[in-house]
């Protein structure tokens, strides 16, 4: 049985996916023009943004599959190092006053409160009583 903090860090994490596919599909025009606008990313096409899309959303589906249902702490540190990554990246577009407004960008900063969440489950005192019975090795992939 799975302890109440990894249910909720799964609730979490999961809402915030969902909160970034949304977030793709209402900032699509944007987000394709942009990427068109740039000669070296035009060349490789809108099918290659969309690999790259499906690429990146499946990791995160794998890293939470490995965290929460087989109490993986290799994929909770991945994790945690994304969120980071993700903070700092909000950080740095502050700084650089690249950061773009609207729901798009609401939505960008509610999918990362929704992540720190998902990560202050994770290390709730269930959760790591969870991650010391970590059998990634004995069976994940057999």
């Amino acid at each position: 049985m799975r302890p109440v903090s990894i249910v909720r860090f799964e609730q979490a994490y999961l809402a915030a996916l969902l909160l970034g596919v949304l977030n793709i599909l209402l900032s699509w025009d944007m987000l394709s023009a942009a990427y068109s606008a740039d000669p070296n990313a035009a060349v490789l096409g809108t099918g290659f943004l969309i690999g790259s899309l499906a690429v990146s959303y499946g990791i995160s589906l794998l890293l939470w599959f490995l965290t929460a249902r087989k109490a993986s702490s290799i994929a909770k540190w991945f994790l945690v190092v994304l969120f980071a990554f993700g903070v700092l990246s909000l950080l740095y577009s502050l700084a650089m006053g690249s950061w773009e407004g609207g729901m798009t960008g609401l939505f960008g900063v509610v999918g990362l409160l929704l992540q720190a969440v998902a990560v202050y489950f994770l290390f709730q005192p269930d959760a790591r009583a969870w991650f010391a019975t970590d059998d990634i090795a004995e069976g994940t992939f057999e």
